[in-house]
């Protein structure tokens, strides 16, 4: 994150709800470009069938976007939860370049370095990785392996 986007000790409201949701959740670049306003709701997020309950911090990002989203375009009709200067008087997603120029890195990466330290954290429960990141059983075992390659290895 660069200097210019935070504000005081305060971050940028769009850039914290993006990375609140990458960092805790680990949604997928395309989940945040098609949330709606409506998937979130009773401090749960809806998305793909799946119900999760919304981190606190992340609560607070998105309330505080969200108010920044309604003081910015207050006419807006597009349902998406994020919106931009040229999606606010359509119905269109933001693009993956709007996000990643937000965050100022590739929200990608942000993910695969969620799920990296589940698996670490987890030690490899595949289960459970899959059921948090709705990865499939080969694309897990992927991150499993990595686990045990020397350049991701967090022992000394």
């Amino acid at each position: 994150m660069t200097r210019d986007t935070f504000t005081g000790d305060r971050p940028e409201p769009t850039q914290a709800a993006l990375a609140g949701l990458l960092v805790f959740h680990g949604l997928r670049p395309q989940q945040l470009r098609r949330l709606l306003t409506t998937d979130i709701h009773d401090s749960r997020l809806w998305i793909d069938g799946q119900v999760v309950p919304v981190a606190q911090p992340v609560g607070t990002r998105l309330a505080a976007y969200l108010c920044y989203r309604t003081n910015r375009w207050p006419n807006t009709a597009n349902p998406h939860f994020f919106v931009n200067q040229a999606t606010a008087g359509k119905s269109a997603e933001v693009t993956y370049r709007w996000i990643n120029d937000r965050l100022g890195f590739k929200a990608q990466d942000i993910r695969e370095d969620r799920i990296l330290d589940e698996v670490h954290a987890t030690g490899g429960d595949i289960r459970r990785i899959c059921d948090l990141f709705g990865l499939t059983v080969n694309a897990a075992q992927r991150y499993i392996d990595a686990l045990h390659t020397p350049a991701f290895s967090r022992e000394p």
